[in-house]
């Protein structure tokens, strides 16, 4: 270095000019960077001297190439089955893409793919037909996304959750009034292929084939510290998101009931004791309330 600069000033040139998507000279000459230290990439050796074998300017190309590389490194270690389906090459070209589209802004990488599936779904070929190749790899983003914030996120391991026995406390005249209270971990997600299926066989170590696609809902969760997963029938999934946000019992069946085959009243009124027993026992949800409780 040959001037006195402020470490503060210094560690916020150097931040912006390696992480700068265009690469050193593009960060060097930005704006931000000039903000920290105002000097042109000619005179780069003014801030970083080169050694023996580097120039100033390759020599903060190795952090920077480090870096966008270790992006790419943990979104790979977030999205395995997506890697697998698209390739090394192929997700690294993406992924890189991505970090370029959407800069971490985060402390913590945990927040690094939060918009992954969003910028494959932007960046979408508008002449594929739907549902496509294209698709497949937004429902994988998604729901790998998903499993990584069900992991992470806050769980039902340390609550009281709602039991079996529970619900037959409620007077039969107000059950259509109660609210059922999800765990936190509670994740409902519409996938127009079976993507669930395919994350397990990738993380198996199966090598899977592409499946066809197939309407599949999805309900994820956490229990004992395991992010679970599991399929419903569309009038459990329309009941159960109806319930999710926030509506009563009551109106939660009337929404459920308008998916349901006409004449299938008796099936449905059949299914709905069948759906909470199974609801308790997998621990979806923490307590039902009334309104006046």
């Amino acid at each position: 270095m040959t001037k006195q600069r402020s470490l503060q000033s210094l560690q916020r040139w150097v931040q912006e000019v390696i992480t700068h998507p265009d690469g050193i000279a593009a960060g060097i000459e930005s704006p931000t960077a000039k903000q920290q230290i105002d000097i042109d990439v000619a005179n780069i050796e003014q801030v970083v001297e080169p050694s023996s074998r580097l120039g100033s300017r390759e020599r903060l190309a190795v952090y920077g190439n480090a870096y966008f590389a270790r992006l790419v490194e943990c979104l790979g270690e977030e999205f395995p089955a997506t890697r697998f389906a698209l390739g090394e090459e192929t997700f690294e070209s993406f992924t890189f893409g991505y970090v370029n589209d959407s800069p971490s802004s985060s402390y913590s990488l945990g927040c690094l793919g939060e918009r992954f599936a969003q910028y494959l779904t932007d960046t979408r070929p508008s002449d594929v037909p739907k549902p496509g190749w294209p698709d497949f790899l937004i429902d994988l983003a998604k729901v790998e996304r998903t499993y990584a914030e069900v992991f992470d996120g806050p769980g039902p391991e340390n609550l009281d959750t709602l039991k079996p026995e529970d619900l037959q406390v409620i007077p039969p005249e107000r059950v259509s009034e109660i609210r059922f209270v999800p765990v936190p971990s509670l994740r409902l997600m519409e996938a127009a292929f079976p993507v669930h299926e395919y994350v397990t066989a990738v993380r198996r170590d199966r090598a899977p084939e592409i499946p066809m696609p197939a309407e599949t809902l999805l309900v994820i969760t956490r229990r004992e510290f395991v992010v679970r997963r599991g399929t419903v029938s569309r009038a459990e999934f329309q009941l159960l998101r109806a319930i999710i946000d926030g509506n009563s019992l009551g109106q939660a069946i009337e929404l459920a009931a308008e998916v349901m085959p006409a004449g299938s009243d008796d099936e449905f009124a059949a299914n709905l004791s069948e759906w909470f027993q199974h609801w308790a026992s997998a621990g979806w949800f923490l307590r039902v309330e009334l309104s006046d409780s």
